[in-house]
């Protein structure tokens, strides 16, 4: 999105994404007990955990439609030393091939539609992960204190006109979305929790492909 193509590109713009989220940090020595070796960060940003993942020893393979971020994270790993496979392209349409990862991350970013490509995006992520591979997601909740405003294209999908980022669609989730969206999933971990703000909930789910 081209909102997020041009806060790539300053500093100030950046500066809220720097930093890995704890509950990523949490799961590295879960992937790590299992055995992952490749992992996907699916709308890796500026790299925040795309850069923790390498430290950690993974494989580290990253897509997000940013060619902005693409050009900060792939500068940033050079500096940290670090080799990532990074590229741009489209969600719901990832240019890899059946069961070529052992596990996806894809943090704030996949709600970002309305529902069909949403849903498109998770059959990717089904598509592209091993059997019992392992996603670590985030998602936008029903009782974040943006829901419900601006024009609700659909159920639970909301746009803001003129609101930047939000003119895109975003599609809020509760328990039932989840279960149904994530069918090809068994849910391992999932809380409903504030990231930055008081109000500003999102779903963190760890999660097993079945």
């Amino acid at each position: 999105m081209e909102a997020w193509n041009q806060a790539w590109q300053t500093e100030e713009g950046r500066a809220d994404w720097m930093t890995p989220e704890p509950f990523v940090v949490e799961s590295v020595e879960v992937l790590r007990a299992a055995g992952v070796k490749r992992i996907l960060d699916l709308g890796f940003g500026v790299g925040r955990h795309a850069i923790l993942l390498a430290k950690a020893g993974f494989q580290v393979e990253g897509i997000d439609a940013s060619s902005s971020g693409l050009a900060f994270a792939t500068e940033w790993a050079a500096r940290e030393g670090l080799t990532l496979q990074l590229t741009t392209g489209d969600m719901a349409h990832l240019p890899y091939a059946d069961g070529a990862f052992d596990a996806i991350l894809t943090w704030n970013v996949i709600y970002h539609g309305t529902m069909d490509v949403v849903q498109q995006t998770i059959d990717e992520l089904a598509r592209c992960l091993k059997p019992q591979g392992y996603l670590i997601c985030s998602l936008i909740s029903t009782r974040h204190h943006m829901a419900g405003q601006g024009v609700e294209i659909e159920p639970r999908t909301f746009v803001i006109p003129g609101g930047g980022e939000r003119e895109h669609p975003h599609h809020y989730f509760n328990q039932a979305d989840i279960d149904q969206a994530f069918a090809a999933f068994d849910q391992l971990r999932l809380e409903d929790v504030t990231q930055r703000t008081t109000s500003d909930y999102h779903w963190h789910m760890l999660a097993r492909r079945n």
